[in-house]
């Protein structure tokens, strides 16, 4: 019965449940979705974006945007890459120099998933990156995977290549400290306080924005900040604009994503309860092997065995009872 629901099941080579967000080529070699020489070329569409140049060695953002995302898929589960270029192998952006300092899902990661709902078919991916310390000409480049229908073949298209150079800052340039690490997650229903670290900065301007929403401008005293709570999983980005005696310097959009809070459990609560577990298994079956059978009684066997008889005689002690009293 096995073997005959194997020859009739259809074989697929994409995976529609996705591979999770991680570091990886865009061949991926075979482990994303399917080895590239068996990918069919997607009809969305995609297109990358970075400014034209940037200072090397501060922090900067490339945007990957997706639209015509087919409704044939039914995973609805949609891969994006970021590369330096389509050569397959070592085109990681860390081969470059370049730092992910978040992606669209909050992580580090130059691959990511998402799954699109049926009434959606574009959506948009960030990258926060710091920029190579070394000036020059780099490149940057974007690339998707998806499934169809049925989700057999597997769907791939890269975007155009695009260069910019990188420019040595000046030595008075306002500008973020090294040290700053700005958050990326936080839980729902939580304000986010966030004290900028910086460098050559007089005044410092903040604002922030929920996703596609209008611009606020938030108070800053003495560099630190309160983004409002988030009151459904979603995203906010903000921004600083940093002034000092060298040109004015804009951050890129940092993005802040909301999350549902996780169920967390106590490991120590899970030892003492697996300890719990085995020590009552090994009692049970201690106990049951311990259990010895009845053994038969062997009197109803005996031939010789009389039942006793019961003595019709009266006993001295009967109380005999009559009618009439």
């Amino acid at each position: 019965m096995l073997i005959i629901l194997t020859l009739f099941s259809q074989f697929s080579i994409a995976q529609p449940g996705g591979n999770g967000d991680g570091l990886r080529s865009g061949q991926c070699g075979g482990s994303c979705h399917a080895d590239a020489s068996q990918n069919a070329t997607s009809s969305a569409e995609i297109s990358i974006n970075s400014p034209s140049s940037t200072w090397a060695g501060l922090l900067t953002s490339v945007t990957i945007d997706v639209s015509g995302f087919p409704v044939d898929s039914e995973s609805r589960i949609l891969g994006v890459f970021l590369l330096i270029d389509n050569s397959g192998a070592q085109d990681r952006v860390m081969y470059d120099g370049w730092e992910i300092v978040s992606d669209p899902n909050g992580g580090v990661n130059n691959y990511v998933e998402t799954r699109l709902s049926s009434s959606t078919d574009a959506k948009q991916f960030t990258w926060i990156l710091k920029s190579p310390d070394e000036p020059g000409a780099y490149s940057l480049m974007g690339s998707i995977q998806h499934g169809g229908e049925g989700n057999q073949v597997p769907f791939h298209k890269n975007s155009e290549i695009i260069y910019f150079s990188l420019i040595s800052p000046p030595d008075n340039l306002p500008r973020l400290s090294e040290n700053f690490d700005t958050p990326t997650t936080r839980l729902i229903n939580e304000e986010t306080t966030i004290t900028l670290l910086t460098e050559d900065v007089t005044e410092t301007k903040v604002e922030w924005r929920l996703e596609g929403g209008e611009i606020q401008v938030v108070e800053v005293v003495n560099g630190t900040f309160i983004l409002p709570a988030a009151i459904n999983p979603g995203l906010i980005e903000w921004r600083a604009t940093l002034q000092g005696e060298g040109p004015n310097q804009t951050t890129p959009w940092f993005q802040l994503i909301a999350n549902e809070p996780t169920f967390s459990v106590s490991s120590s609560s899970m030892y003492f309860q697996g300890i719990a577990l085995l020590i009552f298994c090994i009692g049970i079956v201690t106990r049951v092997q311990n259990l010895k059978p009845r053994e038969k009684e062997t009197w109803i066997q005996d031939p010789n065995f009389v039942i006793p008889q019961v003595n019709e005689e009266k006993s001295e002690d009967t109380l005999e009872l009559r009618g009439d009293f």
